[in-house]
């Protein structure tokens, strides 16, 4: 009688209505591609923390070209305003080929290179999505719709150097 209870018990998930028969939500990540340069893990990241000048929220993303020539990030708008770059002496974001740039969020403690948004004309509101538009030297413009975070939703592991792509 124990033995049939033992082996009762541990088929406790099978069946139509189990817990792990549920459907989940998969939280949404932006991905974009122009020409030789993939876009991912794009999303728009609100401050904690804001003080007088500082941005409302950092644009983050991950840039890989995959070309064989050097390309470059001309601008970036956040619903048609323009992001201001942070730790960046020349106006546009070079994209080496072949290699992995990072865009960082000082506010969670990433240094480097930042894309800061500031001066919407209405606030940026964790949970919806806004529209983001590259545009880049060679590889042309795309637009994609972005997730908007508070920065307590985000890690600390970013970086924005850039890295060498193997394979």
């Amino acid at each position: 009688m124990l033995l049939l209870l033992a082996i009762a018990a541990t088929g406790c998930a099978a069946g139509r209505n189990s817990e792990t028969d549920k459907e989940r939500a998969t939280p949404y990540v932006a991905q974009a591609r122009a020409g030789d340069v993939a876009v991912g893990a794009i999303r728009i990241v609100v401050t904690s923390t804001q003080t007088s000048g500082s941005p409302e929220a950092y644009l983050m993303a991950t840039f890989v070209n995959r070309g064989a020539t050097a390309d470059s990030l001309n601008s970036a708008t956040v619903s048609g305003s323009t992001v201001q770059p942070v730790g960046l002496t020349t106006p546009a974001l070079a994209l080496p080929a072949g290699q992995v740039v990072q865009l960082g969020n000082p506010d969670i403690g990433a240094s480097g290179i930042a894309l800061g948004v500031g001066a919407l004309a209405t606030p940026l509101v964790a949970g919806t999505t806004e529209p983001v538009t590259f545009t880049f030297a060679k590889a042309g413009t795309v637009t994609v719709s972005v997730a908007v975070v508070n920065s307590d939703d985000i890690g600390t592991t970013a970086s924005a150097y850039p890295v060498t792509a193997a394979g």
